[in-house]
C-alpha cells in the first residue's frame, strides 16, 4: 500500500511538473505575441515617416531660393543692342553719271608761261575717263625760228597737288607728258564716291621763253 500511494504520489508530481512548464511556455508564447503587436505599430509608423518625408524650411531659406529661381536665366536676358555700323560712303545709294560727258576746252589759246583748267568729277562715278588730244605750235611772226617745234607739258593734278604747285613745291602728278607738240589722251581717274573731285588740265610752256599756241579738245566720259 505505501508503494502504491508512492508511486501515484510520483505520477502527480510528475504531471504538475509537465503542467506546469506547459503553462510557462505558453504565457511565454502571449508575451511575445504582445510584444511583437505592440512593436508593430511603431515599425510602421517609422516605414511610413520614411516615406513621407516632409521637408520644413525657414523662411528666408524660402526667400533666397525663391529670389534664385525668379532670376532670368541668360536665354531670358534682354540682348544689347549691336553698335551699328558707320556707314561707309560707298554703301550710300545715288544716281551715278553714267552714259554722260562733259567738256573741258575746246579752244585754241595762247600759252606763255602756263594755261589751267579746271574740271569736276561729279559723285559716284564709277569709271570716269579723261579723253582727248592737243597740237601746240608756235605762232607765225617775223622773228619765228624755224627749229622750235612749239612743244608745251601737259600736266593733271589733283586739288592737293594744284595746291602745292601754286607754291612752287616739286610736282606730284596725276598724269603728265614732257615736251609735245602732238598728243592724244586716254586715262582712267579714280571712282568717286559720295564727294565729287576736283582736276586741274595745266599746259606748260617750259621750253623757251616764246609764247606757244594750243588746240585742244578734251572732255571727259562718266
Amino acid at each position: 500500500m505505501p508503494r502504491l500511494a508512492l508511486l501515484l504520489m510520483s505520477i502527480g508530481l510528475l504531471g504538475g511538473i509537465v503542467y506546469y512548464r506547459n503553462q510557462s511556455a505558453q504565457t511565454k508564447l502571449h508575451a511575445e505575441q504582445s510584444q511583437a503587436e505592440e512593436t508593430k505599430p511603431e515599425a510602421n509608423f517609422q516605414d511610413q515617416a520614411k516615406d513621407k518625408i516632409v521637408k520644413v524650411a525657414a523662411p528666408l531659406a524660402e526667400f533666397l531660393e525663391k529670389s534664385e529661381s525668379d532670376k532670368p536665366s541668360d536665354q531670358d536676358k534682354p540682348q544689347k543692342p549691336v553698335p551699328l555700323r558707320k556707314p561707309n560712303p560707298s554703301d550710300l545709294i545715288a544716281p551715278s553719271p553714267v552714259g554722260t560727258s562733259t567738256a573741258i576746252v575746246h579752244k585754241t589759246f595762247s600759252v606763255s608761261s602756263a594755261a589751267n583748267f579746271s574740271f569736276q568729277v561729279p559723285p559716284h562715278a564709277a569709271s570716269p575717263q579723261l579723253r582727248g588730244s592737243y597740237h601746240s605750235f608756235v605762232p607765225a611772226s617775223r622773228d619765228q625760228s624755224s627749229d622750235d617745234p612749239g612743244d608745251v607739258d601737259l600736266l593733271l593734278m589733283n586739288d592737293e597737288q594744284y595746291a602745292g604747285y601754286l607754291h612752287g613745291d616739286p610736282a606730284d602728278v596725276v598724269y603728265s607728258v614732257d615736251s609735245s607738240h602732238d598728243q592724244d589722251v586716254s586715262l582712267g581717274l579714280p571712282t568717286t564716291l559720295d564727294r565729287p573731285a576736283q582736276y586741274y588740265l595745266v599746259f606748260r610752256n617750259s621750253s623757251g621763253s616764246r609764247r606757244k599756241a594750243v588746240k585742244a579738245d578734251f572732255w571727259i566720259d562718266f
